[in-house]
């Protein structure tokens, strides 16, 4: 048994190259999913006056200011008649039927895709950070036109103090293809959920390497020592001949040696 392990160990040393061979499908792996985008950032833009007037879904006649709203935008995005909506406009689109939005979880993770936010210039934005492209630029085009939707019904709801001023854009103004539509797209190349492919792919060649190592020693029929060829021959031992390879490997080094002094 020992001198099988030793024997296997010599085989890893004869074909040690063999081993870098097997880490050639995950550098294929690693290289191919650093090279094509993972992650999307789906925006959409536009000014407004952050005093502007948003109507409240659960009131007739309410208004809120669309700065306040970008300030707590989870109630924006988890408002309950926009879910609803969301979820029927997308068990009606084919290209979303991976996504069951029934699911607490799903929705979870839709919401926490999305931003909405207004800096210092009154540029609006609503956004979403993620993987799926598809799924990104429906979110962002549903929820802009649902929040052009509020501003509109708040304007006419506020009619009487904001019309008129220019600082508050009329409703026909406020329309989806008025908007400023961008698309960046994210390369990395490691990130934690391709740890487990990754691992399939270095593990799985890698075996396979060493069994092949096994099998290419172990079905190799010359004999490795002088004890196995005389197990083998039913014979005793007397002596044995060295390899005379390194010697006249040092032999033949020392006289290039000499001949270049």
């Amino acid at each position: 048994m020992y001198f099988n392990i030793r024997r296997y160990f010599y085989a890893l040393t004869k074909y040690w190259y063999w081993l870098i061979i097997a880490l050639i499908p995950l550098a294929a792996y690693l290289l191919t999913t650093g090279l094509k985008p993972d992650r999307f950032t789906i925006s959409r833009t536009f000014t407004i006056n952050r005093d502007y007037p948003v109507a409240v879904t659960t009131s007739p006649v309410d208004t809120v200011s669309i700065g306040s709203l970008a300030t707590t935008p989870e109630l924006f995005f988890t408002d309950r008649l926009a879910l609803s909506s969301w979820r029927r406009f997308a068990e009606n689109s084919p290209d979303l039927v991976q996504y069951n939005f029934k699911d607490k979880q799903t929705r979870f993770s839709m919401i926490k895709a999305l931003s909405l936010s207004l800096d210092q210039k009154e540029t609006l934005k609503i956004s979403y950070h993620g993987p799926d492209a598809n799924l990104g630029i429906k979110l962002v085009n549903y929820y802009t036109e649902r929040l052009l939707k509020r501003l509109r019904a708040g304007f006419h709801r506020q009619a009487a103090r904001v019309a008129g001023k220019k600082e508050f854009r009329p409703p026909q103004m406020l329309q989806l293809d008025k908007t400023k539509f961008t698309k960046f797209e994210h390369h990395s190349w490691w990130r934690f959920d391709r740890s487990g492919p990754a691992a399939i792919a270095l593990l799985v060649p890698f075996t396979i390497v060493l069994i092949l190592i096994g099998f290419k020693e172990f079905t190799d029929p010359s004999f490795k020592s002088g004890r196995q060829a005389a197990r083998y021959l039913n014979l005793p031992i007397l002596g044995f001949f060295p390899s005379l390879e390194p010697i006249l490997g040092n032999i033949q080094e020392d006289s290039n040696v000499n001949n270049s002094t």
